[in-house]
């Protein structure tokens, strides 16, 4: 990290904590961009039980992972095996890297995607108009761990962080054995994981949570993602037309279907427009764990899934071309991301 970049660098959490008033116009979006433009409904995603993935329940289970992947791209799990101890200890170690001293943190301050560990604010600070109310840490999860992979790692949160992207990846393979059954192909996603994504996702409270957003409106560049929220609640879901607020539910996961997900099904598994909006008078904690194939890995539709009566609607590309296209610009919604890809 250049010294420079640390000296110009200043976090939310630092500003709300000395005590802000009013939100910076930095954070402020038009009035047709709130989140009170419009309305927020309160159906419900779906929910969906894994116990008995892998016994005499795993039929219905996958239809019900395949439907809600199809009509949702977001679904909710619960009794999902991964334990309670290990979510525990994520939360903490969540805490405990955002409340450390702002010169332990700026250590891992940086805009460069190269870069293992990144800790930033907003979504991407250097090319934003309007910023998004959040701080976060991004760690980057590779195998094998070694010496090397171990250094990028916040001593405050390696150990935990370890212990808990084992349990997403093995959630993750779970989920795509499920998903390669509903398309008829056993087995065909269940190798294609490369590497994970462990965000840590700091939302202060906000003074005016009506006139900006925690994360504005996007689809995820991911296979698909894994997300443990608090009970603080914030996270809204694009369902018809409609901004849906997903309920959090104690110990649960939010499933959703990222991009390169929908690309490889041709569009039978739809990833979806999410938001996060602020609020008042809590700070809000989330966590998403992001599958990604590696960044060498060609993405093209399954070939059996195309022919000449459903052509294919997207073009090949590697997952590095993605991530620099889709790290490299503002959020603006799930069109915008998926133009890299789609044929006209």
């Amino acid at each position: 990290m250049a010294s420079a970049e640390a000296k110009v660098f200043e976090s939310l959490k630092k500003l709300v904590d000395a005590g802000l008033q009013e939100i910076p116009e930095a954070y402020i979006r038009p009035e047709n961009e709130r989140p009170t433009a419009t309305p927020i409904f309160t159906e419900s995603v779906p929910v969906i039980d894994l116990q008995g993935l892998y016994g005499p329940n795993r039929a219905h289970i996958i239809d019900a992972i395949s439907k809600a992947s199809q009509e949702w791209g977001f679904f909710q799990v619960i009794n999902h095996g991964v334990p309670k101890r290990v979510i525990e200890r994520m939360v903490e170690a969540h805490r405990r890297f955002f409340d450390l001293p702002e010169e332990e943190k700026i250590k891992y301050r940086t805009e460069e995607l190269s870069k293992p560990a990144r800790y930033g604010t907003s979504f991407l600070a250097k090319c934003e108009k309007i910023r998004e109310w959040r701080d976060f840490l991004l760690v980057i999860v590779k195998e094998p761990v070694n010496a090397e992979t171990l250094e990028c790692w916040p001593p405050v949160i390696r150990d935990a962080g370890l212990e808990y992207s084992a349990e997403m990846k093995k959630l993750a393979v779970s989920l795509f054995s499920a998903l390669s059954e509903s398309l008829g192909m056993p087995g065909i996603l269940e190798n294609i994981m490369g590497y994970g994504r462990l965000v840590l996702n700091y939302y202060p409270p906000c003074p005016n949570p009506d006139m900006t957003f925690g994360l504005s409106g996007h689809s995820d560049v991911s296979l698909l993602t894994i997300l443990l929220q608090d009970d603080v609640g914030g996270l809204q879901v694009m369902r018809s037309a409609r901004w849906v607020a997903v309920q959090p539910i104690s110990d649960a996961f939010v499933i959703n279907i990222g991009n390169i997900l929908q690309v490889l099904s041709s569009g039978k598994f739809q990833s979806v427009e999410h938001r996060a909006v602020a609020t008042q008078n809590r700070v809000r904690m989330s966590i998403p764990f992001f599958c990604s194939p590696d960044n060498s890995t060609v993405i093209k539709p399954i070939s059996e899934i195309v022919d000449d009566h459903s052509p294919p609607r997207y073009r090949s590309f590697t997952v590095g071309e993605y991530m620099q296209y889709f790290f490299n610009r503002p959020l603006s919604g799930k069109a915008d991301s998926l133009a890299f890809v789609r044929i006209s």
